[in-house]
């Protein structure tokens, strides 16, 4: 590393006074007395709808030294009536620092768990001790671009972090994250001036008077196969096509499910036109596989499920909208297709089907059968001493990856489908699979911690507390695989009916035989990394990653396929049509 002659420095002997060297003096323990932005909850009022800010611009550490950086999650909702709202993201506060810091600002759709390691370093130069440090973001890539840079300066009262923002509020809370890298820069010059320095504030969002200025230049729906031009946006049976509609300045039009609502993302610049084209929706997503009753309200996911509780709808965080998913022993969910019967876990947000392997024949519930594990004997990861071997893929030293070296069990899924299923991809959706890997509360990410800590999905299973289970179909961004073969995850697995730690052979999952999900778990006391697994007894449970268990493989059916016939059951299940 190229040495820097000017850096913040210690007096380290008394002998420097004989050669007449002099530097500041500068006290180790505390360069930065700051409070950071304590913003729990901040609320505002933009256009009749409120704007929620919550979470905490830090720079409170102790022991700074240049070249500090941490990184903030800023989650911004807008509750309202469909109202547009035009805002800057600011920070207000005192900051009495000489040296300015620096801050770059990105921005997702999603929450996104990143993190920052740094490490101090040390060096004697001209009698002199060097002090800085050396910082590190975990999974930085999966935050994109950054939208916003720039400094905050001392006697800053004011600084804005991100101008001319745009967010369209709903009944439920649209949301937008940010995340800011904070840096106290390492600079060619001394820093010791900055030694009992403060900085602290909030962050709030102030109205900005900016139009979007947003146009609807054409708009299309389909006929007969065709696109005509419309006058209006079509009325009810019609959705938008996301991939052909197009608006300018990079701006993004979707449809909202839960609404029936376009929205436009994205929206930075005045001006913007769309052209947006309509599809003819086939079937009514609420009977998509003929008079199926969609449940009400939520299942009691504390129990398992033993008997037929029929079919739900949840929120779909990955594939938007809703999606609608069997619980319990139901008798209506079977499929033969490839030569091979499946069940129905899930028709999902964009219209797909999740099927899971089931085996060459149909089984009833309740039926043990190691026919109905495509693999058998396999380890998740042979390798299990590290906790990234909880990963689909994983990247020594990295929380998360959808890259870097496949797991034994994605390659064993993979050698699978391409040996029985590549024939039939053009009917196979690009499905998208979760491998959540956020830390449980209070835990956090460490590759080889000498100490136990647990995975999100530990609080969310039942396993922290019996009587508290809170599923989800959302994923951490850096965790979602697009792929044509998957595995099942345990929030998937427990709404199909089972439970942690409890038996149940009825549900439509139960097979007699121990297989994966891809789920993490934890990591096991300096020793192992484990992900849940359904056992022989239909339970949920976990194990080590390098244990032997059966692989189920599970894909998606894309969203406009045809069952030729077939009503489901067991003697007559639906029927692909070719």
């Amino acid at each position: 590393m190229k040495d820097k002659n000017k850096r913040l420095m210690i007096v380290v002997g008394v002998l420097l006074l004989i050669v007449g060297v002099s530097f500041a003096y500068f006290v180790s323990s505390v360069l930065i007395n700051g409070e950071g932005a304590k913003t729990k909850l901040n609320t505002s009022s933009i256009n009749g709808a409120t704007i929620e800010v919550r979470g905490t611009l830090s720079f409170n550490d102790l022991d700074i030294y240049p070249g500090h950086k941490t990184i903030s999650g800023i989650e911004v909702t807008a509750t309202g009536e469909g109202e547009f709202i035009p805002y800057n993201l600011v920070w207000k506060g005192t900051n009495s620092l000489n040296t300015p810091l620096k801050f770059e600002v990105y921005k997702s759709d999603n929450e996104i768990e990143v993190n920052v390691t740094c490490n101090k370093t040390t060096k004697i130069e001209n009698g002199a001790q060097i002090l800085a440090e050396e910082c590190e973001i975990s999974n930085k890539e999966s935050l994109g671009s950054s939208i916003y840079n720039g400094t905050i300066n001392k006697n800053s009262e004011k600084e804005v972090l991100s101008n001319a923002e745009f967010i369209t509020a709903s009944k439920e809370g649209k949301k937008a994250y940010y995340y800011v890298i904070l840096e106290y820069p390492n600079l060619e010059e001394e820093q010791n001036i900055d030694i009992g320095g403060s900085f602290k504030g909030e962050v709030t969002v102030e109205e900005n008077n900016t139009s979007a200025d947003i146009t609807i230049a054409s708009i299309y729906k389909e006929e007969n196969g065709e696109y005509k031009q419309v006058s209006n946006i079509p009325e009810e049976g019609y959705i938008l096509n996301e991939e052909r509609s197009t608006c300018s300045n990079n701006a993004k039009p979707k449809w909202n499910k839960e609404t029936n609502n376009i929205e436009i993302s994205n929206l930075k610049e005045s001006g913007t036109e769309c052209n947006l084209y309509f599809d003819k929706q086939s079937t009514d997503s609420e009977t998509i596989l003929g008079n199926i009753t969609v449940n009400s309200g939520t299942p009691n996911f504390v129990n398992a499920a033993e008997s037929d509780e029929g079919v739900y709808k949840v929120s779909d965080g990955m594939y938007g909208g809703y999606s609608y998913y069997w619980r319990g022993a139901v008798t209506n969910n079977y499929v033969k297709f490839g030569g091979f019967c499946w069940r129905m876990v899930r028709i999902n947000g964009d219209g797909s089907i999740r099927l899971i392997y089931d085996g060459t024949t149909c089984h009833a519930n309740g039926t043990s059968t190691v026919e109905s594990i495509a693999v058998t004997g396999q380890s998740y990861n042979p390798n299990y001493d590290r906790s990234e071997y909880v990963g689909y893929t994983y990247t020594t030293g990295s929380q998360r990856t959808t890259s870097g070296i496949a797991s034994n069990l994605k390659t064993q899924n993979e050698t699978w489908y391409n040996n029985n299923l590549a024939s039939y991809a053009s009917k196979i959706a690009d499905g998208k699979y979760c491998n959540d890997r956020n830390t449980a509360s209070g835990y956090s990410w460490s590759s080889q911690p000498s100490s136990t800590f647990y995975y999100a999905g530990y609080d969310r299973s039942g396993a922290k507390s019996a009587s508290s289970v809170s599923l989800t179909l959302s994923c951490p961004s850096g965790d979602v695989y697009t792929l044509k073969v998957g595995a099942i995850t345990m929030d998937e697995l427990v709404m199909a009916g089972g439970k942690w730690g409890t038996a149940n052979s009825s549900y439509y999952l139960y097979n007699g035989q121990n297989y994966w999900t891809m789920s993490p778990y934890y990591w096991y006391s300096s020793s192992a990394a484990c992900v849940f697994v359904a056992d022989t007894n239909g339970l949920l449970n976990w194990g080590s990653v390098n244990d032997t268990y059966g692989l189920r493989p599970v894909i998606n059916l894309k969203s406009d396929t045809i069952f030729s016939s077939g009503n489901g059951t067991l003697n007559n299940p639906y029927i692909v049509a070719e």
